[in-house]
């Protein structure tokens, strides 16, 4: 994920803003951030009078009247121009003002909502939690957001029952996962029809839960503008009490300039002369701008053509990239639901070592739920841990979009917390010229590997659709093999130990499956003066016959782009499944331009409700994905593991189970959105990232 005109990586920027204002945040350490929790706790406590509540276009006041004096807590919401065909979903932090403003009453503008609560809103849950469960017995539906992770089911006797995500019984069957936006939006719709049998007078709501696990976050509803704010005090997010003032500075000051550009340089002197060369020779690549075709609303119809030869491409592919197929077998993990519970167990019955090479890791509740596992099981087996220096240190510097527990307190540093009283052994990439091993492989006992798009932290287990893939079988050999190089380069004596890896040739691993079970995969990095990934998707696009099928929440690359539009005017059926909230904010502006063009050009253009971080692609039937974004970073500097196969029964997998679910669940652009300069701006600025 690109954050800057340069390749550098996310982390990285987020890293650079952090120094850039580390007195500004070591001066507001002192922030009284117990005291807004307390005071929101009081306020909003079941036995407090409810607060006068008042909006005006992206601005809300909440006023509560106290026995000695008015206290207020005020929000700013930021404006979506993506179009819903429902309940238009926001986010919107409250801060304690205690510089009171006058309460707007009567004046031009503002309206006041309805404050639903107490015996109200406990009479609202129990509607809900009936009228969200599915009809049928053994199933469910886990929500997310203001439901806190919850799951609504029907019991063997046909009850609407509700448990916490991973409480359900055994034999529940989860039909959906909303992510927090599709719940927000399905929790006003429902709410609604009850509010309108009692306030048919109101159409402004506030439905605030005194009872909600950790603090009450509010929910502002408006019938008439089509509004759903979800709301939390700010103070949860208070990046000052995550370790990040003179701990995180001292910490990025080292990975910039001791680590980076002066250990790496000395102990892998010949590597990052080449990484450099590379850069370079990427870069005047990234400088040389092709033009866009010129807009137009005259392309060819769909073709419905047979796709392109499987066979053939294979073939090419073995020319071209210098990959070659192995066998293996693949399981599609979707979202962190499924994907870490697989990991737990399967470190739990580790039985001879645990491998991790990890863009972030971060010291979110997650992050140290996985480490505190590695940290017991390190006693037993050998675990090793390679992790982005910079990367890991800047996804630790940003807070979740859901709050932690309570009474969770986060290390300083997950690479010395990893380490204290256990023996996990840990070797962080050191960026040499701010590059970066955006990786994610995890491989278990030489039998099992996983990689995706996931790093281990909130974001990814609870909060973003994200994809991962279990693989298994001789390809598993592959990636212990790249470990093993990996570690010894990230090692004390860098280059020369890498050298020495490489000399050993690699280690035969025994295959976990039988012959019959296997299918021909192709692993497709990025790397130094090699880019597999690169040629593989240019290729596949260029070649498309039938259909192009491309989630991606970074596409950025303008080579990409315009082989999309090529193949659409070829009569391809090309579709895109963009995020609706970008984490990236000039990424969320960048692709509105984008989400134009491609319309223009006849391209179907898919708003996922919320982050998505899938990076998956679909050509005719060929499946890529892994960790690599569609940017100039992915596809050219940065280290990348993907995995590809022509597998009919994988890419039938894929095609459905993501692909046409999240087709389904996202809103459809049918007209261009409105354009600001500042969208141009952030567009051309992500161009070359």
């Amino acid at each position: 994920m690109g954050r800057t005109t340069q390749h550098l990586t996310a982390a990285t920027v987020a890293l650079l803003l952090l120094l850039s204002d580390a007195a500004s945040r070591c001066a507001s350490a002192a922030t009284p951030k117990q005291q807004s929790l307390d005071e929101w706790r009081s306020l909003t406590a079941s036995n407090a009078l409810p607060p006068r509540v008042f909006t005006k276009g992206h601005l809300i006041r909440f006023y509560f009247q106290t026995r000695t004096s008015v206290e207020e807590f005020s929000s700013r919401w930021d404006r979506h121009r993506i179009p819903s065909d429902g309940y238009q979903v926001s986010f919107g932090l409250l801060r304690w003002d205690q510089k009171l403003p006058r309460m707007p009453e009567g004046e031009r503008g503002w309206r006041e909502a309805k404050v639903i609560a107490g015996a109200e809103w406990g009479q609202l849950t129990t509607n809900l939690v009936e009228a969200l469960a599915p009809a049928a017995r053994g199933h469910g539906i886990s929500y997310k957001g203001l439901l806190a992770d919850r799951l609504m089911y029907r019991d063997a006797q046909g009850l609407a029952r509700d448990a916490a995500i991973g409480e359900q019984p055994r034999e529940v069957i989860i039909d959906h996962n909303l992510s927090i936006e599709e719940t927000l939006a399905t929790l006003a719709r429902r709410v609604e029809l009850d509010l309108v049998k009692e306030h048919p007078g109101d159409s402004l709501f506030l439905l605030l839960a005194p009872n909600a696990r950790r603090f009450p976050q509010p929910l502002l509803l408006d019938r008439q503008q089509r509004k759903c704010i979800w709301l939390s005090p700010a103070a949860l997010y208070d990046k000052t009490e995550r370790g990040l003032g003179l701990s995180t500075t001292v910490q990025g000051l080292s990975a910039l300039l001791v680590e980076g550009h002066g250990l790496a340089l000395l102990k892998n002197p010949i590597s990052s002369v080449a990484r450099l060369g590379d850069l370079g020779v990427e870069s005047i690549v990234r400088f040389v701008r092709l033009p866009f075709p010129k807009p137009t609303t005259r392309y060819p119809p769909l073709t419905h053509g047979q796709g392109m030869d499987l066979t053939q491409w294979e073939a090419w592919m073995d020319r071209y990239t210098g990959t070659q197929r192995e066998d293996g077998s693949l399981d599609l993990l979707i979202d962190g639901e499924r994907f870490f519970p697989r990991l737990k167990e399967a470190i739990a019955a580790a039985t001879n070592h645990i491998n991790i090479d990890i863009y972030i890791f971060d010291k979110d509740d997650v992050g140290v739920s996985v480490a505190d596992q590695l940290k017991q099981r390190s006693s037993q087996i050998p675990v090793k841990v390679i992790l982005d220096r910079l990367g890991t240190i800047g996804g630790g510097a940003n807070p979740p979009g859901t709050p932690m527990p309570e009474d969770f307190v986060s290390p300083t540093s997950i690479c010395s917390y990893l380490k204290e009283n256990s023996r996990v052994r840990v070797r962080p990439f050191l960026n040499p010229w701010l590059s970066s091993d955006h990786s994610k492989v995890l491989l278990v006992d030489g039998t099992h590997a996983w990689l995706g798009g996931m790093n281990l932290g909130r974001e990814y287990r609870y909060e973003w659709h994200d994809v991962m893939v279990e693989l298994r079988g001789p390809v598993v050999a592959s990636l212990e093999n790249e470990f093993r190089h990996n570690w010894a380069h990230e090692g004390p004596l860098g280059d020369l130990a890498y050298a020495a890896a490489l000399a050993k040739g690699p280690r035969e691993i025994l295959p976990s499956r039988p012959e019959d079970r296997w299918i021909k995969l192709r692993l497709l990095p990025t790397k130094t003066a090699w880019k597999p990934f690169s040629a593989s998707v240019q290729g596949a696009i260029g070649k498309a016959q039938s259909y192009i099928y491309l989630e991606n929440p970074y596409l950025f690359d303008k080579r990409v782009i315009i082989a999309l539009v090529r193949a659409r005017n070829r009569g391809v059926d090309v579709r895109v499944v963009l995020p609706r909230v970008n984490d990236l904010k000039p990424g969320g502006r960048s692709n509105l331009v984008l989400a134009n063009y491609l319309l223009e050009h006849g391209v179907r253009v898919f708003f996922y409700p919320g982050m998505t971080h899938v990076k998956a692609l679909m050509v005719d039937d060929w499946a890529c994905l892994g960790s690599a974004n569609l940017n100039h970073v992915s596809l050219r500097v940065s280290q990348e593991q993907n995995v590809a196969t022509s597998d009919p029964a994988f890419s039938g997998r894929l095609k459905r189970e993501l692909f046409e679910e999240d087709f389904a669940r996202s809103y459809e652009l049918t007209e261009p959105v409105s354009i600001e300069w500042v969208d141009f701006l952030a567009d051309l600025l992500l161009e070359g990232v």
